[in-house]
């Protein structure tokens, strides 16, 4: 499974926008996401990257709404 697998074929637009937001992100981040649509907790997430709970929430709340520079 794959996270641009839950955007619908006939929205070409929004697809395009999931997959060029992916691509934007870092080895470890697209690791993160990987796993959290495969079904792993962010508990489960923190503790196989060496994380705290709080740590890997950021890392999420920066993947939904990224800083602008």
């Amino acid at each position: 499974m794959n996270l641009i697998d839950f955007v619908s074929e006939e929205d070409a637009e929004k697809r395009i926008e999931v997959q060029e937001r992916i691509d934007d992100l870092s080895r470890i981040e697209r690791a993160m996401l990987h796993l959290w649509v495969e079904g792993y907790t962010q508990v489960e997430i923190g503790n196989i990257f060496g994380y705290s709970d709080r740590h890997i929430r950021r890392i999420f709340a920066n993947i939904r709404c990224p800083k602008r520079p």
